[in-house]
């Protein structure tokens, strides 16, 4: 099976998923090439090279999200390119230092920019932590205010 070819994409999408559901940092990392580029900036400050770091970074998530899961949506394969997109719905509770009963339930995608020997090389993930948090109650509401205004809200609230 090729590292470009549909079935392969398929049974990757597969195994991503039930890794991610597992909770099991050795499994998700089972799926990733050493060397991996791991880009997840909207969680992690800077861009993640190699193993060692994407451990950090997904023992990070089980601290911060202990019951988080995952159900797709969909998937959208480039077998010619050897990329990917899995859309998935994400949903769980607050950190445990949070003192509030709310849940969460937004979606977001992965995407899978490239595999090596039927391992993932590098990743890109996008999704939206702002709601996340809203639905936590860890931000203020909208307020009807659009785009970057609310961000911008944000930080004038804090000076």
């Amino acid at each position: 099976m090729a590292d470009h070819d549909a079935a392969f994409l398929h049974d990757f999408a597969e195994r991503w998923l039930a890794a991610w559901n597992s909770h099991e940092t050795e499994r998700l990392l089972e799926l990733l090439t050493e060397d991996v580029t791991w880009d997840d900036r909207t969680f992690w400050p800077d861009i993640i090279e190699g193993k060692d770091g994407v451990r950090t970074y997904i023992e990070r998530i089980w601290q911060v999200m202990p019951d988080v899961a995952f159900d797709e949506i969909g998937r959208f394969f480039d077998p010619n390119g050897g990329r990917a997109v899995v859309l998935f719905r994400q949903y769980g509770g607050p950190p445990p230092q949070v003192d509030n009963d709310n849940r969460f339930d937004t979606h977001g995608c992965d995407i899978f920019l490239r595999f090596e020997n039927g391992k993932l090389r590098h990743y890109l993930s996008s999704y939206d932590i702002t709601e996340m948090m809203r639905q936590l109650e860890l931000l203020p509401p909208r307020n009807g205010r659009v785009g970057g205004a609310y961000l911008v809200s944000l930080m004038k609230g804090s000076r």
